[in-house]
C-alpha cells in the first residue's frame, strides 16, 4: 500500500516565472483534472469581507483544457465554507510531480450566499495578451459567471467534484 500522492503547485506569471510554490494532496487524479487538497501558508490576510488564516484548508481543482482553476476555501477551526475563488489562467500543465498553471490576473470571487465579485480587472487590460487569449480567458470568467449564478449552480460547485463528471 502507498501513501498519499503529493504534488508541487506551482504558479506563474505571464512571462513563466514562478511566483508562488506550495505542496497540495491529490484528492482524485484524471487525464486532464486533479483535485486536491492544501493548506494555506501565508500570513492571516483581509481579503474582501473574509479573512484568509494560515491552515485554512483548500480544495483546489486544476483542468489542462480549460482556462481556469477553482479553489474552494473552508475555515482552518470550524471546516465552514468561507467561499470559492477562481483563477482565470491558461489550461494547466498538469504532470506528476507538479502543476502549474500561467495567472492571467482575472479572477472570481464566490461568496457562499451566491455573490460574486470580480476581481483584477484593471490588471487583466493592461496584459499584452493576444486577441485569442484575451477571448479564451473573457469566455472562461463568464462560464464561471454563469455556472454559479443560481442556487443549484452553488450546489453543484460544493466540494468540487461535479467538475471532474464528464
Amino acid at each position: 500500500m502507498t501513501g498519499p500522492e503529493w504534488v508541487w503547485v506551482i504558479k506563474k506569471d505571464l512571462h513563466g516565472r514562478e511566483v508562488w510554490r506550495y505542496r497540495g494532496r491529490v484528492l482524485e487524479r484524471q487525464p486532464q483534472r486533479v483535485l486536491l487538497e492544501a493548506f494555506f501558508d501565508r500570513a492571516e490576510m483581509p481579503f474582501f469581507g473574509l479573512v484568509l488564516r494560515p491552515g485554512d484548508r483548500f480544495l483546489e481543482a486544476y483542468f489542462g483544457d480549460r482556462w481556469y482553476n477553482i479553489f474552494e476555501i473552508h475555515d482552518r477551526d470550524t471546516d465552514a465554507l468561507k467561499a470559492w475563488y477562481a483563477n482565470i489562467t491558461r489550461p494547466a500543465e498538469i504532470g506528476t510531480e507538479t502543476i502549474a498553471y500561467v495567472d492571467l490576473a482575472l479572477d472570481l470571487l464566490i461568496y457562499p450566499d451566491g455573490q460574486q465579485k470580480v476581481l483584477d480587472e484593471e490588471e487583466f487590460a493592461a496584459l499584452p495578451l493576444s486577441q485569442e487569449e484575451r477571448l479564451q480567458a473573457l469566455a472562461a470568467l463568464g462560464e464561471l459567471q454563469t455556472h454559479t449564478a443560481s442556487p443549484q449552480g452553488l450546489a453543484l460547485l460544493s466540494g468540487l467534484r461535479s467538475l471532474f463528471r464528464p
